[in-house]
């Protein structure tokens, strides 16, 4: 979020991690790194990222969902008559680029998802999303949520490998958008889940399709050695954030 030169973020964790929060804020308030730096002898950056910044917590509250976290993150934003983007924190960064890519190409009116060039090898555990135009911004056409690989071949013989792109966690998301979630997760008896409800908002709006070149980690899937070996446990994990 400093990237951007964001003024004011929130998280919106899990209630599994309520007793943890009062040491998190501690670790990230202001100071909290320069100090950090000053006890290991290591000079701060300077100027020190994040030192402006307003981060608040708040405890996912309502149906668990993806959907409910980021209503619950602009809500407490007052995001109504403004963007603002959500990037979930098991899809980590380590460039810290992502997000500064999604705010810098496409409109500031459009939604707009981040998105990494399509791998069959992974497809399985992204939604896979088919694009129209060409260059670094295409459109959203459709998207398919995590196919098994015989319907990922299927989609890429269909519409050509340059014209799937894998969903990544971060996303803008435009007031008209949020209002179109907010509705999907009043009418959906289920999870609702947020990529869908984004794919049948593009089906008559327009939804900007961002590729980032430099994969996000996801913490929430095995590694390649997992995947390879089947006599491998995948290592648990503790709820998921939202």
């Amino acid at each position: 979020m400093t990237t951007l030169g964001s003024k004011q973020a929130v998280v919106i964790h899990h209630p599994y991690y309520t007793p943890l929060i009062g040491w998190t804020r501690q670790v990230l308030i202001p100071g909290a790194l320069a100090q950090y730096h000053r006890l290991t002898d290591q000079t701060p950056p300077s100027p020190v990222p994040g030192e402006d910044l307003q981060l608040d917590f708040i405890a996912q509250h309502g149906r668990y969902a993806d959907v409910t976290s980021v209503l619950n993150g602009a809500e407490h934003l007052r995001t109504k008559n403004g963007d603002y983007y959500v990037a979930f924190a098991d899809n980590v960064d380590p460039t810290h680029l992502a997000l500064r890519s999604l705010a810098a190409l496409g409109s500031p009116a459009t939604p707009a998802v981040l998105a990494a060039p399509f791998d069959m090898t992974a497809a399985h555990t992204h939604g896979v999303i088919v694009c129209s135009g060409a260059g670094p911004v295409q459109t959203m056409v459709a998207l398919v949520e995590k196919p098994g690989h015989e319907q990922a071949a299927q989609l890429a013989a269909k519409h050509g490998t340059g014209n799937l792109r894998l969903l990544q966690g971060r996303m803008r998301v435009t007031p008209q958008l949020s209002a179109h979630v907010a509705a999907t997760a009043r009418r959906t008896e289920g999870e609702p889940k947020l990529s869908l409800a984004v794919a049948a908002y593009a089906r008559s709006h327009r939804v900007d399709v961002i590729t980032h070149t430099t994969p996000l980690t996801d913490l929430g899937q095995p590694n390649r050695q997992e995947d390879a070996n089947p006599h491998l446990e995948p290592s648990s994990a503790p709820p998921d954030q939202g």
